[in-house]
Protein backbone atom coordinates (compact mmCIF):
# COMPACT_ATOMS: atom_id res chain seq x y z
CA UNK A 1 0.00 0.00 0.00
CA UNK A 2 1.26 3.53 -1.07
CA UNK A 3 2.82 5.27 2.71
CA UNK A 4 -0.08 7.21 4.45
CA UNK A 5 3.19 8.56 6.07
CA UNK A 6 3.82 12.13 5.56
CA UNK A 7 6.55 13.05 3.11
CA UNK A 8 8.64 16.42 3.89
CA UNK A 9 10.71 18.55 2.34
CA UNK A 10 14.09 18.95 3.26
CA UNK A 11 15.28 21.97 4.77
CA UNK A 12 15.36 24.58 1.81
CA UNK A 13 19.67 25.66 2.83
CA UNK A 14 20.54 22.40 2.65
CA UNK A 15 22.93 23.14 -0.43
CA UNK A 16 23.66 19.36 -1.08
CA UNK A 17 19.70 18.76 -1.13
CA UNK A 18 19.46 21.45 -3.47
CA UNK A 19 21.89 20.05 -5.64
CA UNK A 20 19.93 16.93 -5.45
CA UNK A 21 16.97 18.36 -6.55
CA UNK A 22 18.38 18.76 -9.39
CA UNK A 23 19.42 15.49 -10.19
CA UNK A 24 16.28 14.33 -9.48
CA UNK A 25 14.13 16.83 -11.18
CA UNK A 26 16.34 15.62 -14.69
CA UNK A 27 15.74 11.71 -13.53
CA UNK A 28 11.88 12.57 -13.31
CA UNK A 29 11.73 14.42 -16.85
CA UNK A 30 13.71 11.70 -18.83
CA UNK A 31 10.75 9.57 -17.46
CA UNK A 32 8.17 11.66 -18.46
CA UNK A 33 9.75 12.76 -21.62
CA UNK A 34 9.66 8.91 -22.39
CA UNK A 35 6.35 9.05 -21.27
CA UNK A 36 5.79 11.91 -23.34
CA UNK A 37 7.13 10.56 -26.09
CA UNK A 38 5.75 7.49 -25.73
CA UNK A 39 2.10 8.53 -25.21
CA UNK A 40 2.13 11.17 -27.88
CA UNK A 41 3.44 8.88 -31.00
CA UNK A 42 0.45 6.59 -29.39
CA UNK A 43 -2.13 9.94 -29.33
CA UNK A 44 -0.77 10.93 -32.58
CA UNK A 45 -1.29 7.73 -34.58
CA UNK A 46 -5.04 7.09 -33.41
CA UNK A 47 -6.09 10.16 -33.69
CA UNK A 48 -4.94 10.16 -37.38
CA UNK A 49 -6.70 6.52 -37.96
CA UNK A 50 -9.82 7.69 -36.11
CA UNK A 51 -9.71 10.82 -38.08
CA UNK A 52 -9.73 8.70 -41.03
CA UNK A 53 -12.54 6.38 -39.86
CA UNK A 54 -14.65 9.02 -38.56
CA UNK A 55 -16.50 12.88 -40.28
CA UNK A 56 -15.56 15.89 -38.01
CA UNK A 57 -19.11 15.98 -37.35
CA UNK A 58 -18.41 12.91 -35.11
CA UNK A 59 -15.54 14.44 -33.27
CA UNK A 60 -17.88 17.71 -33.03
CA UNK A 61 -20.77 15.95 -30.73
CA UNK A 62 -18.01 14.41 -28.22
CA UNK A 63 -16.65 17.74 -28.13
CA UNK A 64 -19.72 19.36 -27.28
CA UNK A 65 -20.28 16.84 -24.48
CA UNK A 66 -16.02 17.42 -23.54
CA UNK A 67 -17.12 20.66 -23.11
CA UNK A 68 -19.17 20.51 -20.00
CA UNK A 69 -17.45 17.58 -18.29
CA UNK A 70 -13.93 19.20 -18.89
CA UNK A 71 -15.73 22.53 -17.04
CA UNK A 72 -16.55 20.21 -14.42
CA UNK A 73 -13.57 18.84 -13.78
CA UNK A 74 -11.96 21.89 -12.89
CA UNK A 75 -13.79 21.59 -9.25
CA UNK A 76 -13.05 17.58 -9.60
CA UNK A 77 -10.75 17.87 -6.51
CA UNK A 78 -11.08 21.53 -5.50
CA UNK A 79 -7.69 22.09 -5.72
CA UNK A 80 -6.22 19.08 -3.36
CA UNK A 81 -4.29 17.40 -4.95
CA UNK A 82 -1.68 20.29 -6.06
CA UNK A 83 -2.35 21.55 -2.27
CA UNK A 84 -0.34 18.18 -1.10
CA UNK A 85 2.19 18.89 -4.09
CA UNK A 86 2.98 22.17 -2.81
CA UNK A 87 2.40 22.15 1.04
CA UNK A 88 5.24 22.60 2.66
CA UNK A 89 4.71 19.27 5.30
CA UNK A 90 1.92 16.65 5.24
CA UNK A 91 0.09 15.03 7.43
CA UNK A 92 -1.68 11.28 7.50
CA UNK A 93 -5.11 13.36 8.07
CA UNK A 94 -4.49 15.92 4.46
CA UNK A 95 -4.01 12.51 2.51
CA UNK A 96 -7.65 10.92 4.18
CA UNK A 97 -9.15 14.49 3.61
CA UNK A 98 -7.75 14.80 0.30
CA UNK A 99 -9.41 11.36 -0.88
CA UNK A 100 -13.11 11.84 0.49
CA UNK A 101 -13.04 15.62 -0.63
CA UNK A 102 -12.73 14.41 -4.22
CA UNK A 103 -15.19 11.52 -3.80
CA UNK A 104 -17.83 13.67 -2.78
CA UNK A 105 -16.88 16.10 -5.63
CA UNK A 106 -16.75 13.32 -8.04
CA UNK A 107 -19.65 11.52 -7.14
CA UNK A 108 -22.15 14.96 -6.88
CA UNK A 109 -20.76 16.10 -10.24
CA UNK A 110 -21.28 12.79 -12.02
CA UNK A 111 -25.03 12.86 -10.49
CA UNK A 112 -25.55 16.63 -12.01
CA UNK A 113 -24.42 15.68 -15.32
CA UNK A 114 -26.49 13.02 -15.78
CA UNK A 115 -29.22 15.13 -14.53
CA UNK A 116 -28.79 18.54 -17.07
CA UNK A 117 -27.83 16.63 -19.71
CA UNK A 118 -30.94 16.68 -21.54
CA UNK A 119 -31.42 20.44 -21.11
CA UNK A 120 -27.29 20.97 -22.18
CA UNK A 121 -28.26 19.06 -25.83
CA UNK A 122 -31.03 21.53 -26.09
CA UNK A 123 -29.04 24.52 -25.76
CA UNK A 124 -26.72 23.21 -28.11
CA UNK A 125 -29.25 22.47 -30.55
CA UNK A 126 -27.70 18.60 -30.70
CA UNK A 127 -29.76 14.93 -28.75
CA UNK A 128 -27.07 13.30 -29.82
CA UNK A 129 -24.85 14.35 -27.56
CA UNK A 130 -27.12 13.59 -24.70
CA UNK A 131 -26.30 10.24 -24.12
CA UNK A 132 -22.53 10.73 -24.54
CA UNK A 133 -22.13 13.39 -22.06
CA UNK A 134 -24.25 10.74 -19.40
CA UNK A 135 -21.74 8.29 -20.33
CA UNK A 136 -18.61 10.18 -20.33
CA UNK A 137 -19.89 12.00 -16.65
CA UNK A 138 -18.89 8.47 -15.21
CA UNK A 139 -15.12 9.16 -15.25
CA UNK A 140 -15.95 11.06 -11.96
CA UNK A 141 -16.95 8.24 -10.05
CA UNK A 142 -13.34 6.92 -11.06
CA UNK A 143 -11.09 10.29 -10.37
CA UNK A 144 -10.78 9.71 -6.51
CA UNK A 145 -8.89 6.45 -6.74
CA UNK A 146 -5.72 8.04 -8.52
CA UNK A 147 -5.80 11.57 -6.87
CA UNK A 148 -3.68 11.04 -3.76
CA UNK A 149 -1.16 8.61 -5.07
CA UNK A 150 -0.25 10.92 -8.00
CA UNK A 151 -0.26 13.66 -6.18
CA UNK A 152 2.63 11.51 -3.68
CA UNK A 153 4.03 10.02 -6.06
CA UNK A 154 4.36 13.68 -7.95
CA UNK A 155 5.62 15.47 -4.87
CA UNK A 156 8.32 12.57 -4.34
CA UNK A 157 9.48 13.59 -7.89
CA UNK A 158 9.02 9.65 -8.88
CA UNK A 159 7.39 9.85 -12.52
CA UNK A 160 8.58 6.33 -13.17
CA UNK A 161 5.73 4.64 -11.73
CA UNK A 162 2.87 7.03 -13.36
CA UNK A 163 4.83 6.16 -17.13
CA UNK A 164 4.05 2.50 -15.79
CA UNK A 165 0.20 3.47 -15.60
CA UNK A 166 -0.27 5.64 -18.35
CA UNK A 167 1.05 3.45 -21.13
CA UNK A 168 -1.77 0.40 -20.89
CA UNK A 169 -4.23 3.15 -20.49
CA UNK A 170 -3.19 4.75 -23.56
CA UNK A 171 -2.97 1.48 -25.51
CA UNK A 172 -6.56 0.94 -24.60
CA UNK A 173 -8.09 3.99 -25.42
CA UNK A 174 -6.45 3.46 -29.12
CA UNK A 175 -7.71 -0.40 -29.35
CA UNK A 176 -10.94 0.33 -27.97
CA UNK A 177 -11.78 3.18 -29.59
CA UNK A 178 -10.51 2.02 -33.44
CA UNK A 179 -11.79 -1.60 -33.30
CA UNK A 180 -15.26 0.31 -32.42
CA UNK A 181 -14.56 2.84 -35.07
CA UNK A 182 -14.21 -0.14 -38.28
CA UNK A 183 -17.09 -1.42 -36.61
CA UNK A 184 -19.11 1.36 -37.20
CA UNK A 185 -19.85 3.03 -34.12
CA UNK A 186 -19.19 6.50 -35.17
CA UNK A 187 -18.61 9.02 -31.89
CA UNK A 188 -19.10 5.94 -29.33
CA UNK A 189 -15.79 4.85 -30.16
CA UNK A 190 -14.70 7.77 -29.16
CA UNK A 191 -16.12 7.50 -25.82
CA UNK A 192 -15.57 4.18 -25.59
CA UNK A 193 -11.83 4.64 -25.83
CA UNK A 194 -12.12 7.86 -23.17
CA UNK A 195 -13.96 5.24 -20.56
CA UNK A 196 -11.42 2.51 -21.17
CA UNK A 197 -8.23 4.20 -20.85
CA UNK A 198 -9.54 6.29 -17.66
CA UNK A 199 -10.88 3.38 -16.07
CA UNK A 200 -7.13 1.39 -16.59
CA UNK A 201 -5.50 3.89 -15.76
CA UNK A 202 -6.95 4.32 -12.21
CA UNK A 203 -6.50 0.78 -11.91
CA UNK A 204 -3.08 0.62 -13.05
CA UNK A 205 -2.01 2.96 -10.83
CA UNK A 206 -3.47 1.52 -7.73
CA UNK A 207 -1.87 -1.74 -8.64
CA UNK A 208 1.57 -0.19 -8.91
CA UNK A 209 1.56 1.57 -5.91
CA UNK A 210 -0.23 -0.54 -4.14
CA UNK A 211 -2.64 2.29 -2.61
CA UNK A 212 -5.82 1.08 -1.12
CA UNK A 213 -8.09 4.13 -0.20
CA UNK A 214 -9.11 5.03 3.50
CA UNK A 215 -12.76 3.79 3.90
CA UNK A 216 -13.34 5.50 6.90
CA UNK A 217 -14.75 8.72 5.61
CA UNK A 218 -12.57 11.83 7.03
CA UNK A 219 -12.26 15.56 6.18
CA UNK A 220 -9.93 16.31 9.19
CA UNK A 221 -7.41 18.51 7.80
CA UNK A 222 -8.57 19.73 4.52
CA UNK A 223 -9.00 23.17 6.02
CA UNK A 224 -5.08 23.31 5.84
CA UNK A 225 -5.47 22.50 1.98
CA UNK A 226 -8.25 24.78 1.27
CA UNK A 227 -6.73 27.41 0.64
CA UNK A 228 -4.56 26.66 -1.95
CA UNK A 229 -6.73 24.45 -3.29
CA UNK A 230 -9.40 27.18 -3.80
CA UNK A 231 -6.55 29.29 -5.85
CA UNK A 232 -5.58 26.28 -7.50
CA UNK A 233 -9.11 25.71 -8.87
CA UNK A 234 -9.66 29.25 -9.81
CA UNK A 235 -6.56 28.68 -11.71
CA UNK A 236 -7.82 25.76 -13.41
CA UNK A 237 -11.23 27.18 -13.91
CA UNK A 238 -9.94 30.08 -15.59
CA UNK A 239 -7.53 28.21 -17.99
CA UNK A 240 -10.55 25.98 -18.57
CA UNK A 241 -12.72 28.84 -19.77
CA UNK A 242 -10.15 30.17 -21.90
CA UNK A 243 -9.08 27.16 -23.69
CA UNK A 244 -12.72 25.98 -24.37
CA UNK A 245 -14.66 29.03 -24.60
CA UNK A 246 -14.12 29.50 -28.00
CA UNK A 247 -15.82 26.09 -28.40
CA UNK A 248 -18.65 26.82 -26.97
CA UNK A 249 -19.05 29.72 -28.85
CA UNK A 250 -18.77 27.47 -32.16
CA UNK A 251 -20.89 25.18 -31.13
CA UNK A 252 -23.83 27.26 -30.09
CA UNK A 253 -23.76 30.03 -33.20
CA UNK A 254 -22.46 27.21 -36.15
CA UNK A 255 -22.37 23.64 -36.19
CA UNK A 256 -20.72 20.33 -35.15
CA UNK A 257 -18.85 20.10 -38.47
CA UNK A 258 -17.35 23.63 -37.89
CA UNK A 259 -16.48 22.42 -34.20
CA UNK A 260 -15.18 19.35 -35.43
CA UNK A 261 -12.69 21.36 -38.11
CA UNK A 262 -11.38 24.07 -35.51
CA UNK A 263 -11.03 21.68 -33.16
CA UNK A 264 -8.47 19.52 -35.38
CA UNK A 265 -7.24 22.73 -36.05
CA UNK A 266 -6.18 23.57 -32.84
CA UNK A 267 -5.04 20.29 -32.02
CA UNK A 268 -2.95 20.70 -35.26
CA UNK A 269 -0.82 23.93 -33.69
CA UNK A 270 -0.95 21.89 -30.35
CA UNK A 271 0.22 18.81 -30.69
CA UNK A 272 4.33 20.02 -29.33
CA UNK A 273 2.90 21.73 -26.26
CA UNK A 274 0.99 18.27 -25.56
CA UNK A 275 4.41 16.42 -25.83
CA UNK A 276 6.16 19.31 -23.48
CA UNK A 277 3.58 19.29 -20.87
CA UNK A 278 4.02 15.94 -20.17
CA UNK A 279 7.44 16.93 -18.44
CA UNK A 280 4.94 19.99 -16.61
CA UNK A 281 4.36 18.13 -13.87
CA UNK A 282 7.91 17.67 -12.59
CA UNK A 283 8.94 21.44 -12.86
CA UNK A 284 5.69 22.13 -10.07
CA UNK A 285 7.58 19.94 -6.96
CA UNK A 286 10.71 20.97 -8.46
CA UNK A 287 10.54 24.51 -8.40
CA UNK A 288 8.13 24.27 -4.91
CA UNK A 289 11.12 22.27 -3.03
CA UNK A 290 13.18 25.91 -4.57
CA UNK A 291 10.74 28.54 -3.19
CA UNK A 292 13.02 29.62 -0.38
CA UNK A 293 15.74 30.41 -2.88
CA UNK A 294 14.37 32.67 -5.90
CA UNK A 295 18.04 33.13 -7.50
CA UNK A 296 17.86 29.53 -8.09
CA UNK A 297 14.47 29.12 -9.63
CA UNK A 298 15.23 32.11 -11.43
CA UNK A 299 18.23 30.64 -13.44
CA UNK A 300 16.68 27.02 -13.58
CA UNK A 301 13.39 29.21 -15.45
CA UNK A 302 15.81 30.65 -17.83
CA UNK A 303 17.15 27.42 -18.84
CA UNK A 304 14.32 25.62 -19.17
CA UNK A 305 12.67 28.30 -21.00
CA UNK A 306 15.32 27.80 -23.82
CA UNK A 307 15.26 23.97 -23.66
CA UNK A 308 11.80 23.97 -24.15
CA UNK A 309 11.44 26.29 -27.54
CA UNK A 310 14.46 26.02 -28.86
CA UNK A 311 13.56 22.30 -30.81
CA UNK A 312 9.54 23.18 -30.75
CA UNK A 313 9.75 27.29 -32.44
CA UNK A 314 11.53 25.95 -35.56
CA UNK A 315 9.12 22.52 -35.84
CA UNK A 316 5.96 23.99 -35.41
CA UNK A 317 6.37 27.18 -37.33
CA UNK A 318 8.01 24.23 -40.41
CA UNK A 319 4.69 22.66 -39.96
CA UNK A 320 2.39 25.81 -40.19
CA UNK A 321 4.15 26.77 -43.72
CA UNK A 322 3.65 23.16 -45.11
CA UNK A 323 -0.02 22.55 -43.31
CA UNK A 324 -1.31 23.09 -46.68
CA UNK A 325 -0.12 20.24 -48.08
CA UNK A 326 0.58 18.44 -44.73
CA UNK A 327 -2.93 18.70 -42.90
CA UNK A 328 -4.75 16.82 -46.39
CA UNK A 329 -1.89 14.61 -46.88
CA UNK A 330 -2.16 13.32 -43.49
CA UNK A 331 -5.60 13.54 -41.95
CA UNK A 332 -7.70 13.74 -45.35
CA UNK A 333 -9.11 16.48 -47.85
CA UNK A 334 -12.39 16.61 -45.64
CA UNK A 335 -9.83 18.70 -43.13
CA UNK A 336 -8.39 20.93 -45.73
CA UNK A 337 -11.12 23.90 -44.34
CA UNK A 338 -9.17 24.00 -41.52
CA UNK A 339 -5.80 24.98 -42.59
CA UNK A 340 -5.98 28.84 -42.28
CA UNK A 341 -7.24 28.41 -38.96
CA UNK A 342 -4.20 26.35 -37.62
CA UNK A 343 -1.49 29.22 -39.64
CA UNK A 344 -3.72 31.88 -37.40
CA UNK A 345 -3.17 29.56 -34.19
CA UNK A 346 0.57 29.09 -34.47
CA UNK A 347 1.07 31.65 -31.85
CA UNK A 348 -1.10 30.20 -29.23
CA UNK A 349 0.67 26.69 -30.17
CA UNK A 350 4.06 28.67 -29.31
CA UNK A 351 3.69 29.97 -26.12
CA UNK A 352 1.38 27.02 -24.56
CA UNK A 353 5.07 25.39 -25.09
CA UNK A 354 6.44 27.82 -22.06
CA UNK A 355 3.29 28.25 -20.40
CA UNK A 356 4.06 24.83 -18.18
CA UNK A 357 7.35 26.15 -16.23
CA UNK A 358 5.47 29.80 -16.45
CA UNK A 359 2.62 28.24 -13.81
CA UNK A 360 4.70 26.03 -12.02
CA UNK A 361 6.74 29.24 -10.81
CA UNK A 362 3.75 31.05 -10.28
CA UNK A 363 1.99 28.45 -8.13
CA UNK A 364 5.61 27.19 -6.36
CA UNK A 365 6.00 30.67 -5.20
CA UNK A 366 2.10 30.63 -3.73
CA UNK A 367 0.83 33.22 -6.37
CA UNK A 368 -2.44 31.57 -6.95
CA UNK A 369 -4.68 34.01 -6.92
CA UNK A 370 -2.75 36.18 -8.82
CA UNK A 371 -2.86 33.72 -11.62
CA UNK A 372 -6.71 33.00 -11.28
CA UNK A 373 -7.96 36.43 -12.04
CA UNK A 374 -5.61 36.59 -14.96
CA UNK A 375 -6.92 33.23 -16.22
CA UNK A 376 -10.32 34.63 -15.82
CA UNK A 377 -9.89 37.85 -17.40
CA UNK A 378 -8.35 35.77 -20.18
CA UNK A 379 -11.59 34.01 -20.72
CA UNK A 380 -13.60 36.53 -20.88
CA UNK A 381 -11.74 38.41 -23.26
CA UNK A 382 -11.83 34.85 -25.30
CA UNK A 383 -15.12 34.32 -24.62
CA UNK A 384 -16.17 37.67 -26.34
CA UNK A 385 -14.25 37.49 -29.08
CA UNK A 386 -15.06 34.27 -30.38
CA UNK A 387 -18.81 35.17 -29.67
CA UNK A 388 -18.82 38.00 -32.23
CA UNK A 389 -16.78 36.80 -34.36
CA UNK A 390 -17.63 33.31 -34.81
CA UNK A 391 -20.80 34.27 -37.08
CA UNK A 392 -17.59 35.23 -39.93
CA UNK A 393 -16.07 31.55 -39.58
CA UNK A 394 -13.99 29.57 -37.64
CA UNK A 395 -10.92 31.64 -39.31
CA UNK A 396 -12.10 34.63 -37.80
CA UNK A 397 -12.42 33.25 -34.30
CA UNK A 398 -8.63 31.81 -34.53
CA UNK A 399 -8.00 35.47 -34.59
CA UNK A 400 -9.97 36.92 -31.99
CA UNK A 401 -8.33 33.86 -29.57
CA UNK A 402 -5.18 35.02 -31.08
CA UNK A 403 -5.46 38.34 -29.64
CA UNK A 404 -6.89 37.07 -26.30
CA UNK A 405 -3.66 35.22 -26.18
CA UNK A 406 -1.48 37.81 -26.44
CA UNK A 407 -2.63 39.89 -23.58
CA UNK A 408 -2.34 36.70 -21.23
CA UNK A 409 0.83 35.97 -21.70
CA UNK A 410 1.88 38.98 -21.21
CA UNK A 411 -0.12 39.64 -18.00
CA UNK A 412 1.41 36.04 -16.98
CA UNK A 413 5.13 36.94 -17.91
CA UNK A 414 4.70 40.40 -15.58
CA UNK A 415 2.94 37.73 -13.10
CA UNK A 416 6.56 35.24 -13.11
CA UNK A 417 8.42 39.20 -13.07
CA UNK A 418 7.03 39.54 -10.00
CA UNK A 419 7.66 35.92 -8.19
CA UNK A 420 11.32 35.60 -9.26
CA UNK A 421 11.94 38.50 -10.85
CA UNK A 422 12.52 37.49 -14.49
CA UNK A 423 12.12 40.48 -16.64
CA UNK A 424 11.87 41.20 -20.30
CA UNK A 425 15.38 41.18 -21.13
CA UNK A 426 15.62 37.84 -19.11
CA UNK A 427 13.15 36.70 -21.61
CA UNK A 428 15.47 38.16 -24.48
CA UNK A 429 18.14 36.37 -23.55
CA UNK A 430 16.45 32.83 -22.87
CA UNK A 431 14.88 32.96 -26.42
CA UNK A 432 16.93 34.83 -28.52
CA UNK A 433 18.89 31.43 -30.25
CA UNK A 434 15.31 29.78 -30.26
CA UNK A 435 14.26 32.85 -32.22
CA UNK A 436 16.93 33.02 -34.47
CA UNK A 437 16.55 29.12 -35.50
CA UNK A 438 13.15 29.55 -36.04
CA UNK A 439 13.60 32.30 -38.22
CA UNK A 440 15.94 30.72 -40.66
CA UNK A 441 13.68 27.33 -41.02
CA UNK A 442 11.04 29.50 -41.25
CA UNK A 443 12.61 31.34 -44.33
CA UNK A 444 13.45 28.26 -45.69
CA UNK A 445 10.65 26.22 -45.53
CA UNK A 446 8.84 29.65 -47.32
CA UNK A 447 11.46 29.42 -50.04
CA UNK A 448 11.59 25.85 -50.84
CA UNK A 449 8.06 25.13 -50.99
CA UNK A 450 7.78 28.16 -53.40
CA UNK A 451 10.10 27.05 -55.51
CA UNK A 452 8.37 23.16 -55.61
CA UNK A 453 5.04 24.67 -56.54
CA UNK A 454 6.34 26.94 -59.35
CA UNK A 455 8.19 23.45 -60.36
CA UNK A 456 4.72 21.65 -60.89
CA UNK A 457 5.41 19.54 -57.76
CA UNK A 458 2.53 17.28 -56.38
CA UNK A 459 1.60 17.83 -52.95
CA UNK A 460 3.57 14.56 -50.96
CA UNK A 461 6.76 16.18 -53.02
CA UNK A 462 6.17 19.72 -51.87
CA UNK A 463 5.21 18.56 -48.48
CA UNK A 464 8.50 16.76 -47.98
CA UNK A 465 11.38 19.64 -49.68
CA UNK A 466 9.33 21.98 -46.95
CA UNK A 467 9.99 20.14 -44.10
CA UNK A 468 13.08 18.15 -44.11
CA UNK A 469 15.25 20.29 -45.50
CA UNK A 470 14.95 23.37 -42.76
CA UNK A 471 14.51 20.64 -40.34
CA UNK A 472 18.08 20.74 -40.99
CA UNK A 473 18.66 24.23 -41.28
CA UNK A 474 17.93 24.22 -37.74
CA UNK A 475 19.36 20.99 -36.31
CA UNK A 476 23.02 22.58 -38.04
CA UNK A 477 22.27 26.48 -36.09
CA UNK A 478 21.18 25.14 -32.94
CA UNK A 479 24.83 23.52 -32.98
CA UNK A 480 26.65 26.35 -34.33
CA UNK A 481 24.74 29.11 -32.17
CA UNK A 482 27.37 30.73 -29.88
CA UNK A 483 25.36 31.56 -27.44
CA UNK A 484 25.47 30.03 -23.79
CA UNK A 485 22.36 29.53 -23.11
CA UNK A 486 22.09 27.41 -26.34
CA UNK A 487 25.28 24.92 -25.51
CA UNK A 488 23.70 24.49 -22.20
CA UNK A 489 20.48 23.43 -23.96
CA UNK A 490 22.62 21.12 -26.03
CA UNK A 491 23.98 19.85 -23.06
CA UNK A 492 20.41 18.90 -21.90
CA UNK A 493 19.08 17.35 -24.48
CA UNK A 494 22.83 15.12 -24.45
CA UNK A 495 22.09 14.27 -20.91
CA UNK A 496 18.09 13.35 -21.24
CA UNK A 497 19.11 11.17 -24.55
CA UNK A 498 21.48 9.33 -22.82
CA UNK A 499 18.87 8.94 -20.03
CA UNK A 500 16.46 8.07 -21.90
CA UNK A 501 18.79 5.09 -23.16
CA UNK A 502 19.70 4.09 -19.94
CA UNK A 503 16.08 4.14 -18.83
CA UNK A 504 14.86 1.83 -22.25
CA UNK A 505 18.00 -0.67 -21.80
CA UNK A 506 16.69 -1.42 -18.17
CA UNK A 507 13.13 -2.46 -19.35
Amino acid sequence: MLSLDPLRYPPMNDKSMQESIGVRARRAAGWQLLAGGTGFGLQMVTSLVLARLLMPRDFGIVAMATLVTGLATTFRDLGLGQALVQRHELEPKHLRAAFWGNAVMGMSICAALILIAPWLGVYFKEPRMVPVLQAIAFLFVLSPFSVVPRAMLQRDLNFRTPFFAELPASLSYGAVGVTMALLGYNYWSLVAGQLTAAFVRSLALCILTRHIPPLIPSFRGIRDLFSFGLGATGVSLGHYIAVKVDYFAIGKRLNADALGLYTRAYTFVTYPSMLTSQIGPVFFPAFSRMQHDRERMHSAFSRVNTVLSMPFFPLLTIAVVAAPELIPTVLGEQWTPSVVPAQILTFIGMCSIIGAPSGAVIKATGRVYGEAWRQLLYGVLIGVGAWFAAPYGIAAVSVAVVGANIVHYSLIAHLVWQSIGFGPLDYLKAFRGPLSITAASAAAALILRAIMIAAGHGQVVVLLFTAIPPLLVALLLAISLPFPETKVAIHEYRSFYERGKSLIARR
